[in-house]
This record gives structure tokens, sequence and C-alpha cells, in this order.
């Protein structure tokens, strides 16, 4: 196979603007038609989901129509910073795109009774709208990095909803257009509760990929058309359209369809991706390998305020239980963010068949607080006392012990006493120190 072709695919990172498998979204409609109309706008989800490259592809469509787009990626201003540092280092990236370095350097070293991000805004609206007062549009990328910053960045946001809010005031503001994105929530921008939350701007949602948004994608695949079809549909039947899953099988399916490769490796049927997908995602060695279900389960398992509940939560999705998309519900904003569900009809659900296997109900159960925090290799589930006196309860209360034996059964490494063992002991009257040795 050749570069061009084993280029053809993108693996994570940021997919050039002209990309032959770059696939084209609603998103990106509505982004560049809201940003052309001079609309805040934000863009935030879960990693790998394709934010970088939409904002790569806006931005080039944007330039193409005259209007002046610059991208401010977080991650390249650095971390371990003073607020007057950081807030200088956007000064720098913005002053390098738009080819007024000297100017906004000379405004930045003179305006130093200013705070830093008084400064920062004060040089967008002294030298940038004054010398190019044609229309502006700032991506603000990777928002999310802010979290690790050693300050707060309240002002920072807070300042851009000023600058919406003082458009109809001050029209030299009326050409500058913000678009955020990142793995956040409105929420997360800011913080201080004295503070007014960041409600302003038109949220763009990015969503995977359908069947015939994907159809371009088949292009790699070295086969025959109507069979490079069949084996994108199954594709899309494991990873729901998800952007990285995706690419990473399509590439994988190029490959083995190299004209080198032996003959039997050849991906030509259904089967034949089903063995990619356990090869590369479902297997033991994948799950400890792939750098999205890494993050995925790093995200989920994060501190453990809430850990139960998030994993709870998680596990009622997985049951097909009704869940509404409630985001003033932070379990169900970690869910989210984390990116193993999917809103559907105003309900939760797993994002998809590769998500649904890895993170199943053993791995739930194993990574439940009182579990790990117990380090219990051996647990018994002693009968429960039917209390109310009414003999036909006994059946409902039986019932739930099995139900918790049969649960906890499935946990790899924990030993669990049998039901006859457990049953054994109904009625007894022993302490529970007789049980300790369990």
């Amino acid at each position: 196979m050749s570069a061009s072709e084993t280029s053809f695919y993108v693996i994570g990172g940021t997919l050039r603007p002209d990309a032959l498998s770059y696939v084209e979204r609603p998103a990106d409609r509505e982004l560049f038609e809201r940003l052309i109309q001079g609309e805040f706008c934000y863009v935030l989800t879960s990693r790998q989901m394709g934010k970088s490259s939409l904002m790569a592809r806006t931005a080039r469509r944007l330039r193409e129509r005259a209007i002046r787009a610059v991208t401010l990626d977080l991650t390249a201003v650095g971390q371990n910073l003073t607020p007057e540092q950081w807030h200088d280092g956007l000064v720098v990236n913005l002053g390098h795109q738009l080819k007024l370095e000297d100017e906004l350097d000379e405004f930045w070293l003179n305006s130093t009774r200013l705070s830093p991000v008084h400064r920062f805004f004060s040089a967008i609206r002294e030298v940038v709208m004054k010398r190019l007062p044609e229309p502006l549009v700032v991506f603000v990328d990777e928002i999310d990095i802010v979290r690790s910053l050693p300050f707060s960045t309240d002002e920072f946001f807070a300042a851009i909803r000023e600058c919406f809010n003082r458009r109809s005031d001050e029209p030299s503001l009326s050409p500058l257009t913000f678009c955020l994105l990142g793995m956040a929530t409105p929420s997360d921008l800011i913080r201080n509760a004295r503070t007014t939350p960041f409600n302003i701007g038109h949220r763009i949602e990015l969503t995977d990929f359908t069947l015939e948004e994907a159809a371009p994608l088949a292009r790699g695949f070295r086969v025959e058309p109507e069979l490079a079809e069949e084996l994108l549909e199954r594709m899309l039947y494991w990873t729901h359209g998800h952007p990285y899953l995706t690419q990473r099988l399509c590439r994988a399916t190029a490959e083995a369809n190299d004209g080198e490769q032996i003959s039997k490796l050849r991906i030509l049927n259904r089967r034949g991706i089903d063995r990619l997908c356990e090869d590369f995602f479902l297997s033991n060695r994948a799950r400890e390998r792939d750098d999205n279900l890494l993050f995925v389960r790093e995200w989920l398992l994060r501190g453990e305020a809430n850990l139960a509940g998030r994993l709870s939560l998680y596990d009622r999705i997985r049951n097909h239980e009704t869940v509404p998309d409630d985001e003033a519900n932070p379990c169900v904003t970690a869910l989210g963010l984390s990116g193993i569900t999917r809103v559907e009809n105003g309900c939760l659900r797993v994002r998809n068949r590769i998500y649904e296997r890895v993170f199943d109900h053993d791995w739930v159960m194993a990574n439940m607080p009182v579990l790990r925090a117990s380090g219990a290799t051996a647990i018994a589930v002693l009968p429960f006392v039917e209390a109310s006196g009414d003999p036909q309860n006994e059946y409902w209360t039986d019932g739930l012990t099995e139900e918790l034996i049969n649960a906890l059964g499935r946990i790899k490494g924990l030993s669990v006493a049998s039901r006859t063992s457990s049953f054994h002991e109904k009625g007894s009257t022993h302490s529970l120190v007789r049980f300790s040795p369990l």
C-alpha cells in the first residue's frame, strides 16, 4: 500500500481541511452558517469526536469567504504559568496569525497597569478590531486544559461573555465572534457561584457518523463497491459511527486488504470485520492498549467522589432502563464527557456495542468502590429476614438474596458462597464474626 493510501485514514489527531477521509456532518453546516451570521458558538463534547478537525475545516471555509479566522490552542500556551504569562501567550499567538505581532506586543508592554485578562481583551478591542475592522472569528480550542492551570480562568470566559453582551453598545465589537471547543460543559467555564454563569452562544452537537455520511470512508477498502458498503455497515454496527473507532477499523481493513497481505487475512465479509473488532477493541490485550478505551475507563473511574453513583447509573443505562438526559445531574454529565453514552429521544443509551462489551456488568461490579476498597476476594450473602410476619413475603426476600448471589458471582476474581451455604444459615442467630474468615 502506498503512503498516500495508508494516510487516507487518520487515527486520532486533527485531519487536514482537505483530507479525503473527512466526514461531513450536520455540525459542519450549522457551525459555518452560525459563525457567518456572527453568532457565538461552542462545541463541547468528549474526546476523539472530531472537534479540532471540525474547527480546522470551518476556519478554512471562513477564510475562503474573506472572514478572518484565528485558532488559539490552549494546550500550546502551557500550564505551569502565571495569569500574565498565560494571557501573554494568547496575545502572541493572536498576533502571529493576524500579522500584528509588533502592534500587539507594544500594547501589551504599555498596559501593565491592567489585569492580564483586561489587557488581553483590550488588545483585541484597541488593536485588532481597529486595525482589522472586518469580521473576525476566534476559535479557542482544548478549553478543558484550564482545569490544569494553577489559577482560575473564570474571568477569561466571563470576558468572552461580556464581548457578546456589549456588541449592541460597542459597534467595534460587532464583527468579533468566538467559538469555544473542548471536553467540558458550559457550567465548567465559570465555576464561581457568585459570577454569572456562561449562558451565551449556541451549542453545536457533534454526532456520530451515519452510514450515509460515512460512505466516503469505504473508498480505501480495496474491494468492490457493493462489498465495501457491506463492510462499512458492519463497522457501524459495532461503532455506531464513533469517529475514532470507525476510522481505526477502516484503516485496519484497508491494510488487511493490501495486495501484499496473505489472502486468508483479507477482510471480505462481516465475519472479517468482527474479527478486527475483537483484535483491536474487545480482546483483553486491546482493552489495555487502545487509547480511546483507556481514556473512557480513566474518565469514568477518576476520583472516588460520586464513583458509585456514576457506575450505578451507567449500569442502569446498560440494562436499558429509562434514564433522562438531565444535564443538572453530575453523573449524567460525567458519563457524557467520557463518551460512553449518547442521547436518543431525550434518554441516555450506551454509545456503541464496543463500549457495551468492554464496559460490561462484570467491569462495573469489579470497579464499585465498596468492593475495591475492601479488597475482598471472597464474600457470603446471608439470607434477608422477612420482618413483616407475612409468610408470603418470604418468597420476595429469598429471591432478593438469590439475585445478589448471582450478581456478585459474575465478578471476576471474587469467590461467592453458594446458595446452599448461604441458606443453611437462614434464621441463624450467630454473630457475624463467625463468618469473618470468608
